[in-house]
């Protein structure tokens, strides 16, 4: 592919686009600020949501209104290509399948449920056997598939074939980057404040305990609430939940109640013990490195 996408990115800017109001759109009640891990991806990721997602007074995303003013007097042929991405990009969740290591990445779609050989040799050397899945953004150009979207943050957790068909056949939403957005935000930096006294903790605590029992007989799983509490104690997970998510079916919880029930798994992790926080949860921890 020869058309160059920053060409778009460049163009936000003169789009006439209000980018403070597509901001609140996009983080909602979500503080963001340079100093905060992944600021970098979290960027890409916003400047990737207003180039396709975003719509101008006009209707048109940021991508359609540069097509048609061709601010840049691009050629023929490269107009072409742009044409091609505006008429087949797909945003979606690919679980990697396998890699040809300096030319391409076969990518299961999960929400499109189809399968694809994305011509990339940078991802497909970073990738090498790692297992996993990403939120990216496909186009087909000249015959051949291409990423065209943000630069991905790689999410340890593969899916069965029963997960995948789950996920292909559930409800359907507008896919964009808004749902890659809560991966690459860090717990301590969402303006909703974490509970951290001992109190609130305790309250909060009693709660999962109720709602897992009720997820334990929807889900039909014969895991009980101790057997995760312990398991989460003794795993190393120092600050990333997402190798849990996927080591939580080692011992019978099923990835279908993990995928549609990630807030119970995330207040689970953010408040109870950690062998390697000292036998404290994430949120005293918070409370002690930020009061």
């Amino acid at each position: 592919m020869n058309f160059k996408l920053g060409n778009v990115v460049s163009y936000i800017g003169k789009s006439g686009l209000d980018i403070e109001k597509a901001a609140k759109e996009f983080f909602k009640n979500t503080e963001i600020n340079p100093d905060m891990p992944g600021f970098v991806n979290i960027s890409a990721l916003f400047n990737e949501w207003l180039v396709y997602d975003c719509k101008l007074p006009s209707g048109r995303s940021v991508i359609s209104d540069y097509y048609f003013k061709n601010p840049d007097r691009l050629s023929d042929f490269l107009i072409d290509e742009l044409k091609q991405i505006i008429e087949t990009y797909i945003y979606d969740l690919f679980e990697v399948e396998k890699t040809d290591p300096g030319a391409s990445v076969t990518v299961w779609g999960l929400f499109t449920g189809k399968r694809y050989q994305v011509y990339e040799k940078s991802m497909s050397l970073q990738i090498g056997s790692r297992k996993g899945c990403f939120f990216n953004r496909i186009a087909r150009v000249n015959k051949k598939h291409y990423f065209i979207g943000s630069d991905p943050s790689f999410i340890p957790l593969t899916h069965t074939d029963r997960s995948r068909n789950m996920l292909k056949s559930g409800k359907k939403e507008s896919i964009t980057p808004k749902l890659a957005l809560p991966f690459l935000i860090p717990a301590k930096s969402k303006s909703k404040p974490m509970l951290n006294s001992k109190e609130d903790i305790k309250r909060l605590r009693e709660k999962l305990r109720k709602q897992f029992k009720k997820l334990r007989e929807k889900y039909k799983v014969f895991v009980s609430f101790e057997m995760i509490t312990d398991f989460l104690f003794r795993e190393n997970y120092k600050d990333h939940f997402a190798d849990f998510y996927k080591d939580l079916t080692s011992i019978g919880i099923t990835e279908k109640m993990i995928v549609e029930n990630t807030k119970f798994f995330q207040d689970f992790w953010n408040y109870f013990p950690h062998k390697i926080l000292g036998g404290k949860c994430p949120a005293e921890k918070y409370k002690e490195v930020y009061g």
